[in-house]
C-alpha cells in the first residue's frame, strides 16, 4: 500500500512540474531580430538608454515572470538597443552594458563568451537582496545591443537555459549562426 502512495505522490509531482514547464515557450520578435524562451508572454516597455558618450537611444525591454511556485521562479528580461544611429559607439556597447550589470552586486562570473559565434559577455552577479542575475550581452551585425538577464533567488538552479535560448535572426527570420568567431560565413 505504501508503494502505491509513493507512486501517486510521484505522479502528482510530475504533473505539477509539467504544468509549470508548459508556461515556457519560444517568443519571436522580428522587429528586433531575436527569439528567446520566456515563461509566458513578455511585456514590452521602452525607455531612454544613455551611452557613455551621452547619446540618447531607445531601449526596448521584454519582461516575463516565472511563477513563484515554479522551479525557475524569477524575472526574465531581454533588452534591445538599436545603435544604428550611433554606429561609432558600437565597439564600446558590450562593455558599457556589462559595467551596468556589474554595478548591481557582487560579480561571481565575468568573462567573454560566444553565442552562435557572436562575441558576447557573460556575467553572474549576486545582489544584496539575495538574488542572482545571469546575463548575456552581445552586439549583432544588425547594429543592435542585446542584453538578456535572468534574476532568480540564490537557492534555485541558475536558469542557464534562458541565456542559451537567445538567437539573433536575420531579416527573413532565420537564425544567424557563424561558422567561426569573426566570420561572416553562416552555418546553414
Amino acid at each position: 500500500m505504501r508503494f502505491v502512495s509513493l507512486i501517486v505522490a510521484f505522479m502528482a509531482l510530475v504533473a505539477s512540474s509539467a504544468a509549470n514547464a508548459q508556461d515556457w515557450g519560444e517568443y519571436v520578435n522580428r522587429d528586433n531580430f531575436f527569439t528567446v524562451n520566456f515563461p509566458g508572454d513578455p511585456v514590452e516597455t521602452a525607455a531612454p538608454y544613455k551611452t557613455a558618450k551621452g547619446t540618447m537611444l531607445t531601449a526596448r525591454t521584454f519582461t516575463a515572470n516565472a511563477p513563484a511556485d515554479s522551479i525557475l521562479a524569477g524575472t526574465y528580461a531581454l533588452t534591445v538597443v538599436d545603435y544604428n544611429s550611433a554606429k561609432d559607439e558600437i565597439p564600446t556597447a558590450i562593455e558599457e552594458a556589462a559595467a551596468a550589470i556589474r554595478a548591481k552586486g557582487t560579480v561571481k562570473y565575468d568573462g567573454q563568451n560566444m553565442l552562435d559565434n557572436h562575441r558576447s559577455w557573460r556575467l553572474t552577479v549576486e545582489t544584496a537582496a539575495g538574488r542572482r542575475i545571469l546575463a548575456e550581452v552581445l552586439v549583432a551585425e544588425n547594429g543592435r545591443l542585446y542584453i538578456s538577464e535572468a534574476e532568480t533567488a540564490l537557492n534555485i538552479t541558475p536558469p542557464a537555459q534562458y541565456q542559451a535560448s537567445l538567437q539573433i535572426l536575420d531579416e527573413n527570420g532565420v537564425r544567424i549562426r557563424y561558422k567561426s568567431v569573426g566570420s561572416t560565413e553562416r552555418v546553414r
